[in-house]
């Protein structure tokens, strides 16, 4: 297997809902709205080889669609008359996630499959079709390349091409796309200067 998956998500919030880890009375329950992942392909020279976009209908425990808080609007561009044109279920989205895979690992910048992808699932009572044992930390990948836990913890999906002066031309913060493609973009550099190996993104980390 030569190929991998770079993925992010965005979930419902509102203004201040990530200080509070969506507890107060009125936080939605971070439910999955966005998937966007990148293809990169190992072989030979590395490079991204393709790219998926899927917009997630989130419903509430009760089956109903939920409506998208202002704050969360404005801060992905995702507005609730797309994501009904658009949106898909969650057990939908996995699949095609699961075949745009390949079968390959999949890396997101956190445990966005616990966090999105876990809730969504267990919200909405859908069995996840893609195994935990496929899914990767990137922080792991990138601690034992030095980063320190500092930088770690203080750099986001978005700006971590960024953090290594990769230019990415411009990229919406808060898209799962463009946010996946900031983190390609930080994987490619890292394995062109030697910091982690093709084997750091295949092993259980």
């Amino acid at each position: 297997m030569s190929k991998l998956v770079i993925f992010d998500t965005e979930y419902l919030s509102c203004e201040g809902a990530m200080h509070r880890l969506w507890s107060a009375a009125d936080d939605p329950d971070p439910l999955l709205v966005q998937i966007g992942a990148v293809l990169i392909d190992l072989e030979g020279q590395a490079r991204v080889e393709d790219s998926l976009n899927v917009l997630v209908l989130p419903k509430d425990r009760f089956g109903a669609l939920c409506e998208l808080d202002p704050y969360f609007v404005a801060l992905t561009g995702i507005t609730n008359e797309r994501l009904r044109a658009e949106g898909v279920g969650i057990a939908a989205a996995l699949e095609a996630l699961d075949r745009f895979s390949r079968g390959s690992r999949l890396w997101s910048w956190g445990k966005d499959e616990l966090f999105a992808l876990g809730v969504s699932c267990f919200v909405q009572g859908v069995q996840p079709s893609i195994p935990a044992n496929r899914f990767g930390n990137l922080k792991s990948v990138f601690q034992k390349a030095s980063m320190s836990e500092h930088d770690i913890a203080t750099t986001n999906s978005a700006s971590l091409s960024s953090f290594f002066g990769v230019e990415t031309g411009l990229l919406r913060e808060h898209d799962a796309l463009d946010d996946a493609f900031s983190l390609s973009a930080a994987v490619l550099h890292q394995l062109d200067c030697a910091k982690i190996s093709p084997a750091d993104l295949f092993s259980g980390a």
